[in-house]
């Protein structure tokens, strides 16, 4: 089997599962504002998972004082926080293509 090495965007328009995504979000006004707010609601709460990881991280550790304080701050701006956002970046991104943008 070959691996396809070129590829471009009218190539994913056209694939089937693109198709069938633009077919129900085209059905109808209330149904495509409805898909269209769960598919950005879904995407956003992806985006967020580090947010999440980070905010259950300090609640069972429970720090008290400053120096505990600086150092979950810390950890997780190293470790969680460049991944919150490239995340947030490409939530925005397939935010903007699902709203503004036909697919």
């Amino acid at each position: 089997m070959k691996l396809p090495t070129n590829f471009s965007i009218s190539d994913i328009k056209k694939s089937r599962p693109v198709q069938g995504l633009k077919s129900f979000f085209n059905k109808g006004i209330v149904v495509s504002f409805i898909a269209k707010t769960i598919a950005t609601i879904i995407i956003w709460a992806g985006a967020l998972i580090p947010t999440w990881l980070y905010l259950i991280t300090r609640w069972i550790a429970s720090p008290e004082g400053f120096w505990q304080e600086l150092a979950i701050i810390v950890i997780a701006a190293i470790v969680v926080g460049w991944l919150q956002v490239i995340l947030a970046i490409i939530a925005f991104v397939l935010t903007f293509a699902l709203l503004v943008e036909d697919i």
